[in-house]
């Protein structure tokens, strides 16, 4: 073999190597394009509000509670309970002594009367075991919420009634013939204690109005009450916003009535989109509950184009809600359920339909519709989504909707639970994935 052919040989091997690298790369590309991996999400339902932060001055018909004895005080209200007028909020006793035997005694007597009622009703118990069982575990759920939203004088009050539940139970079973013994020994308690108190000898301060009660005093009372949420203006809340000392004498409030209300500066833009907004609502931090409802009562502007005092009303009440006066708050304007995407999944593509006009003719149509990649199995599908709010970072889309409401009928519509293809390169609808 001479040198020529050897360099023909060369030249041949040369380009065949040259050829299947070619090949491989290409090859290792393609499968690269059609087996990259991808990250997942799975599309789950969603609440999300669209909000305006304000800062909140509430207004309500406070009284003021006064006590010109001299003596240890004992609340017989919390923080937001009911309360008609002349009724007894508060007795002032010689010490805390005198205080907490007159606290012991009203237990022990309550005791006593739920007992009694037992006996009574003893031999005529048609309620079953299971039954009372199902009542306290209700009751014990309730009690918990009641804590969590520091309701104590409610979760008292189920507290009792679960007591009574246990014992009706153990008379039910036959566990307890009779409470005779306990009733008087209940009675001789009671009997000790007043003998030996003088706890008894307690002075009522009595509720100047129906409504609700506070056991505190801010010094903002009266400033603003219902009779004025329509005159405030622009500037009015700063300018007479002005605390005052509260007397001594001063053990509490009672704001008459069912309602509350809100004073807030907005923009013309944002009191525009409240006046529009179907249902309003308020999102008090300190309120320890999810978005209470609101009435617009009015918007008070200059000017259609100038800033507004939005005043709202609401009845939610807690212990909490009974002492705010000022706070940050957001007013909800409006409250979208959906399906949540994160925006690094929405894409947008073109589609062409044929549709058919009012007079019956058929013609086509070109549109842009976003929609998200679905893994099912090892490959992919291209859903249309209907966003019906837009989030910095995601968007919330219609659940469900009707196929009448689609925007073509080319592709499926996202549906809850489905596995949102959120990273990934080089998707299409129908991509085989590893």
């Amino acid at each position: 073999m001479d040198k020529s052919d050897k360099t023909v040989i060369i030249r041949k091997i040369a380009v065949a190597t040259i050829t299947i690298l070619l090949i491989a790369y290409i090859v290792s590309v393609v499968l690269k394009a059609n087996f990259t991996q991808i990250k997942t999400e799975t599309a789950n339902i969603m609440t999300v509000s669209d909000a305006i932060p304000v800062s909140g001055y509430f207004i309500r018909d406070e009284h003021l509670v006064k006590n010109d004895n001299e003596g240890f005080i004992s609340y017989e209200l919390s923080d937001g309970d009911k309360v008609s007028v002349n009724e007894t909020v508060a007795n002032v006793y010689k010490d805390e002594a005198a205080a907490a035997d007159k606290q012991t005694i009203d237990k022990l007597e309550a005791q006593i009367v739920s007992l009694q009622q037992l006996e009574k009703s003893s031999q005529n118990i048609l309620v079953s075991p299971d039954s009372l069982d199902r009542s306290i575990a209700s009751l014990m759920s309730v009690t918990n919420l009641n804590v969590d939203r520091r309701d104590f004088s409610q979760a008292n009050k189920n507290m009792e009634t679960m007591l009574y539940y246990i014992n009706e139970r153990q008379l039910a079973t036959g566990k307890v013939k009779s409470f005779s013994s306990k009733i008087n020994e209940l009675q001789s308690r009671v009997s000790d204690l007043k003998k030996n108190s003088s706890a008894i000898s307690g002075k009522k301060v009595l509720s100047p109005a129906t409504g609700y009660f506070s056991c505190r005093a801010d010094g903002y009372e009266g400033i603003y009450t219902s009779a004025d949420v329509e005159k405030i203006m622009p500037g009015d809340l700063e300018k007479k916003i002005k605390k005052k000392d509260v007397d001594k004498n001063v053990i509490g409030k009672t704001f008459s009535g069912v309602y509350w209300y809100i004073a807030c500066e907005v923009s013309a833009d944002e009191a525009l989109k409240i006046k529009n907004a179907a249902k309003l609502g308020v999102d008090i931090p300190t309120a320890n509950s999810s978005i209470i409802d609101a009435e617009l009562v009015s918007v008070n502007q200059a000017t259609q184009t100038s800033e507004a005092v939005v005043i709202l009303k609401g009845n939610y009440m807690n212990p909490e809600m009974a002492n705010i006066r000022m706070e940050d708050i957001s007013i909800v304007v409006n409250t979208y359920k959906g399906i949540y995407v994160p925006k690094s999944a929405v894409h947008e593509r073109q589609v062409t339909d044929t549709v058919t006009d009012e007079k019956g003719n058929e013609k086509t149509e070109t549109k842009n519709i976003k929609g998200v990649y679905v893994r099912i199995g090892n490959e992919l599908q291209f859903k249309q989504i209907l966003v019906i709010y837009t989030g910095d970072d995601f968007v919330v889309c219609r659940n469900s909707p009707p196929k009448e409401d689609w925007l073509t009928s080319q592709y499926g519509i996202l549906k809850a639970y489905d596995d949102v293809v959120v990273e990934g390169a080089n998707l299409y609808d129908g991509k085989i994935i590893s």
